[in-house]
C-alpha cells in the first residue's frame, strides 16, 4: 500500500487554489502583531497596492530590508509537500479548539493563520 499526500495551496482571501510556482506569502506587522497571508498573484498585487499608499506616508522605524524570499513564490518546501512545522497532535488540537470556539476550519488542509494565532493567544 502506498500513502500519497497532496498539498493544495489556497488563497486566504477567496479560498481559490494557488497553482504551483504562483502566489505569494506575505509577512507583515500591525501594532506589534505579526501576520502571514498566502495570496494568489491578483490578490497579492491588490494587497501591495493598498498598503503602498500608507507606506508612502509613513516613516520607517526598524525592521530588516525586504529580502528576495519575503515576497517570493510560496515556500518551495510547502509546495513540494514536505511536512508542516506543527506535529499532527498539535494540528488536531488547533482544529478542535477552533471548531469549539466558532471558527470554521476544514478537517484537512491548511489552517488559516488567523486561527493559529488565536489558538496560540488563547494558550
Amino acid at each position: 500500500m502506498t500513502k500519497r499526500e497532496i498539498v493544495e495551496l489556497t488563497d486566504d482571501i477567496d479560498g481559490s487554489g494557488i497553482a504551483d510556482g504562483a502566489g505569494e506569502t506575505i509577512d507583515f506587522s500591525v501594532n506589534g502583531v505579526d501576520y502571514r497571508i498566502d495570496l494568489k498573484d491578483k490578490n497579492a498585487r491588490e494587497f501591495h497596492r493598498k498598503l503602498d499608499y500608507y507606506i508612502e506616508h509613513a516613516e520607517r522605524v526598524g525592521g530588516r530590508k525586504r529580502s528576495a524570499h519575503s515576497s517570493a513564490v510560496i515556500d518551495a518546501a510547502v509546495a513540494a509537500g514536505k511536512p508542516a512545522k506543527r506535529d499532527p497532535e498539535q494540528t488536531r488540537a488547533i482544529r478542535e479548539w477552533a471548531n469549539a470556539n466558532g471558527y470554521e476550519v476544514s478537517d484537512r488542509g491548511r489552517i488559516p493563520a488567523a486561527v493559529v494565532e488565536a489558538f496560540d493567544a488563547a494558550h
